[in-house]
């Protein structure tokens, strides 16, 4: 992506920093120095600490949101300092500046060709992905792009945050490091089909305490008229139908009187979530991240 000097297209911030710091200040001070025009938008900076799931789950879900040629910086970076490569990523509709550490697998995942099969590590750990051709990644190296001397403990501040501003300013990514065509990619897990039941789980759970699972909409097409049939399951719970809202009056929970009123609906991230209306699910069911879900609807 070739964009102009004092290009209007956002920089947009996806920390685990929080704001009681000043890291997320100095990186916006960092990108103002280079391009006094820039437009820093803060998509959030209260990514649980070293969190790369839910880091990766907020950018995937959100980035597409955001106007064409966006440029994203998303920091959460537990392995600031070693040899984890820092890079960009350009894809058809965005630039991404951040570690190589599975937290663009989201964005990634969305620009995979359909049904490509990606052989993950069974132990859990991250494996890596061949790029395909609509996606070109480079390592962040060229020194040109960058604060010197580079902190060891702040990539965010000396590495990231001015690559980006300089893209913002019409810098090539071509033009900060060689060319790569493999990445670190740790996706979201994906649930697991037997028969008419889903078998997910909680991947994030918002300040609300809504419980948002693995299970989208599209992972299981529900016929029309059929959500009052549909149940989830979860922490010893039962949700008798889908809700569309909130506040749908057929909401209820069945096998533990003691939790208050639940429901089950697929929210704005096209997620299925299981919510308390007006109070908070994971508090009251002593479920958070891994809680499994399963989910059923009759055809």
């Amino acid at each position: 992506m070739n964009a102009s000097p004092n290009s209007s297209a956002p920089i947009v911030l996806t920390t685990d920093f929080g704001l009681s710091d000043a890291f997320v200040g100095v990186m916006k001070g960092v990108i103002l120095r280079i391009n006094p025009l820039a437009t820093i938008i803060d998509l959030t900076h209260d990514i649980r600490p070293q969190n790369l799931q839910q880091g990766a789950f907020v950018l995937g879900v959100n980035y597409p949101y955001f106007p064409p040629g966006s440029i994203h910086v998303a920091v959460v970076d537990p392995g600031v300092g070693t040899n984890r490569r820092a890079i960009v990523l350009e894809t058809p509709g965005a630039v991404f500046v951040a570690p190589d550490n599975g937290l663009l697998s989201e964005v990634i995942k969305r620009n995979l060709p359909t049904g490509k099969n990606i052989e993950q590590p069974q132990d859990g750990s991250p494996g890596v992905v061949d790029l395909p051709d609509s996606l070109k990644a480079y390592e962040l190296t060229e020194g040109s792009y960058r604060l010197e001397p580079v902190s060891s403990t702040f990539h965010g501040r000396d590495v990231f945050a001015p690559a980006a501003a300089h893209i913002s300013m019409g810098v090539a990514p071509a033009e900060m490091g060689p060319r790569i065509d493999k990445l670190v990619y740790h996706p979201l897990p994906e649930p697991t089909r037997t028969g008419d039941v889903l078998a997910g789980e909680v991947i994030y759970v918002d300040r609300y305490g809504n419980l948002i699972t693995n299970i989208s909409r599209s992972d299981f097409s529900i016929a029309e008229g059929s959500s009052a049939k549909a149940s989830v399951e979860i922490a010893g719970c039962q949700i008798h139908g889908l809700s569309r809202t909130f506040h749908d009056e057929q909401a209820g929970v069945v096998s533990s009187p003691a939790v208050p009123p639940l429901v089950a609906l697929f929210g704005s991230s096209g997620y299925l979530e299981v919510a308390v209306p007006d109070g908070n699910a994971a508090q009251s069911l002593s479920a958070g991240t891994g809680t499994i879900v399963r989910f059923t609807s009759s055809r």
